[in-house]
């Protein structure tokens, strides 16, 4: 994936990190993975004064906090109100619901308070539904998220959805009226700034072998040598390995991909999003797209085209996505791709906790950037014992993954029976 061309990477600098002259031999908390997660926890650590080194293997959000589509919002669960009712209950699945409203209001206000440049536009989103069933359900928990969680939403039928998408694939769809966009890659930098003058040490380039106990912590073994730790964070999500297996075994790295187009005239962006919003749709293998920050191209992402496929062949499953939506770009190519690792869990929930002797907080399902600040922060709490430092979700068993060396291959057949599902459902609609 190192040869790919991330549209978030142009004209965005390497941060000037300060070195310490030698790996520091001693630290309270050591963070693996210099993402989102990691980050947001050791500012929060770093700013109690504690003595913080992050240690990450690549460079700074080498992963998916520079890969992924920089769209924010409640990052509710993948189960729905219906399935997490099913599974856990009302008041549960309130519990859980109502985190995501409060991952929300953190970022949000994270962000205004750190004065982090990561161009956030909380411009809403619009979500199509690709059927007149996705319609009725989608008012539906929609109708619930107000309810019962004061959620600001608004249906918009079929004949008045041109106001918001340039298109008349969908029928109808939802404004989520606080969501919105952000850089992922100047998030991710901004990040590091912040933790950096709060006190912590961050180590790009420097990664973790394993680490192992003695009488008096942990010896956390780095490519630049030892550090003596009495707590460890792993924050590496979708890219751990077997040196992170406290995580890997716990969860499975689904390949998810994005295109940007070249540069698109003003007419031609006005008529996509006249009011700059960003978009998805339904489905169980859905794409999102989004106007730039510059409002000059649009980005496409999702689970198009067959994971480790030659990237021509990845384009041309981006390109009939896109023109299923959006037939006027028949003319318009691609200007950048590439591709990245979501966490998936076997409930499909994050988590948060203290596992196997060290502290843990990741699988997003796709769904991180806001909440993975919120975590940070929630996690350095933990190790703090501060107050307010429970979630709805430290009471989830964080179960390890059956059978998890063969467990990408069955989220791929998975991936692609969905896929079958969704066009079948297509083929049905335009019958009507």
């Amino acid at each position: 994936m190192t040869d790919q061309r991330i549209y978030w990477d142009e004209e965005v600098p390497e941060p000037t990190l300060v070195h310490p002259a030698k790996l520091p031999r001693h630290a309270d908390v050591v963070v693996i993975g210099a993402g989102y997660t990691g980050l947001s926890t050791a500012f929060h650590l770093a700013q109690s004064g504690r003595r913080v080194v992050v240690l990450e293997a690549g460079r700074i959000g080498a992963g998916c906090s520079s890969r992924n589509g920089g769209m924010v919002g409640p990052s509710f669960h993948k189960l729905g109100t219906s399935g997490l009712i099913a599974k856990y209950g009302d008041e549960k699945t309130l519990g859980i619901m109502r985190e995501g409203i409060l991952a929300l209001d953190y970022f949000e206000a994270f962000v205004k308070e750190n004065k982090l440049a990561c161009d956030y536009q909380p411009v809403g989103r619009f979500r199509g539904a690709r059927t007149a069933a996705d319609y009725e359900s989608t008012a539906r928990e929609c109708d619930w998220l107000g309810k019962n969680l004061g959620l600001p939403t608004e249906m918009v039928p079929q004949s008045d959805q041109r106001a918001q998408i340039g298109t008349d694939f969908y029928r109808g769809g939802v404004i989520y009226h606080r969501d919105g966009g952000i850089h992922p890659r100047k998030l991710v930098l901004e990040l590091a700034r912040v933790a950096q003058e709060a006190g912590a040490t961050i180590l790009p380039e420097c990664a973790v072998s394993g680490w192992d106990n003695d009488a008096t912590g942990l010896n956390v073994k780095c490519a630049q040598g030892v550090i003596h730790a009495t707590e460890i964070v792993v924050a590496t999500n979708a890219y751990a390995d077997k040196r992170t297996q406290v995580m890997s075994s716990r969860m499975v790295p689904i390949e998810t991909a994005a295109v940007a187009t070249e540069e698109l005239s003003a007419d031609v962006m006005a008529e996509l999003t006249p009011l700059n919003r960003m978009h998805g749709e339904s489905g169980r293998v859905f794409m999102w797209y989004r106007p730039t920050p510059d409002r000059k191209r649009f980005i496409f992402g999702g689970r198009m085209g067959v994971p480790g496929a030659s990237e021509a062949s990845r384009k041309a499953a981006f390109r009939k996505a896109m023109l299923r939506v959006f037939p006027q770009l028949d003319s318009v190519s691609f200007s950048h791709f590439w591709a990245g690792y979501v966490a998936y869990t076997t409930d499909h929930s994050p988590h948060i906790g203290h596992h196997d002797g060290v502290w843990v907080a990741g699988g997003y399902c796709g769904s991180g950037v806001t909440r993975s600040l919120y975590f940070g922060m929630k996690l350095a709490r933990k190790i703090l014992r501060q107050p307010e430092r429970d979630t709805a979700f430290d009471d989830l068993p964080f179960e390890a993954v059956p059978f998890r060396r063969f467990a990408p291959h069955g989220a791929l057949a998975m991936t692609q029976w969905y896929a079958y599902q969704d066009a079948r459902e297509l083929r049905q609609r335009d019958k009507v």
